[in-house]
């Protein structure tokens, strides 16, 4: 799960996929291009937020791509909006070339300013970031997420063997710990006496934060 989505979040969730649905239908045989890559971008929309619900969101764009939909394709046909309602992200994309890209890869690339505006001023990027840095790496663990993922990479009783011959403040500081933080001079001393990498241990604190 890549956000902490709360109750509110959830029905927002089930309310924007029935809408998909019904757009959907409404596009249920239709054979012109367009009308073809409007149904990929919304069955696309459709299987994120899915994802989401069943919290198996698992990067930033998934809650938010109904949202990148609209960007995209606008919040109805652009023939049938006013003038001063078509916000130039609106005509960005060509609507009728074949293989159109996926939203994903337009909120990457061609929409990329609108998208990252949206996404990082939004309060659910917001409070992940001040969970995680900007590598997706939590910034803190506690000793019980620690240690099983130790556990489970097979490293718990080497960990536990070296603490046995390491300084006293360092086994005062394993034994009674609550959390550690990524560069806590605990970790950093694993770290070194394991021979991990910044990477290794990086993976280590993402597993971790799965417990």
């Amino acid at each position: 799960m890549f956000y902490n989505i709360n109750a509110n979040d959830f029905l927002e969730l089930e309310t924007t996929i029935a809408r998909i649905e019904q757009k959907l239908l409404a596009l249920d045989g239709a054979s012109d291009q367009k009308s073809i890559n409007k149904a990929k971008h919304l069955n696309e929309s459709k299987a994120s937020l899915q994802k989401c619900l069943e919290k198996k969101d698992d990067d930033k764009y998934d809650f938010f791509l109904h949202q990148i939909y609209t960007l995209t394709w606008g919040h109805k046909p652009i023939e049938e909006m006013n003038e001063d309602e078509i916000l130039p992200c609106y005509t960005k994309v060509d609507k009728e070339q074949v293989n159109i890209p996926n939203l994903k890869e337009i909120a990457q690339s061609i929409l990329k300013e609108e998208v990252d505006a949206l996404i990082n001023n939004h309060p659910l990027m917001q409070e992940r970031m001040s969970d995680y840095d900007e590598k997706g790496v939590p910034r803190k663990i506690s000793i019980r997420q620690a240690k099983l993922a130790l556990l489970e990479v097979g490293l718990l009783e080497t960990i536990e063997t070296m603490m046995q011959s390491a300084p006293k403040a360092t086994q005062i500081s394993w034994e009674y710990a609550t959390e550690f933080e990524r560069n806590n001079e605990l970790i950093l001393f694993f770290q070194q006496q394991a021979k991990l990498s910044d990477d290794e241990v990086d993976e280590l604190f993402k597993k971790a934060k799965g417990f």
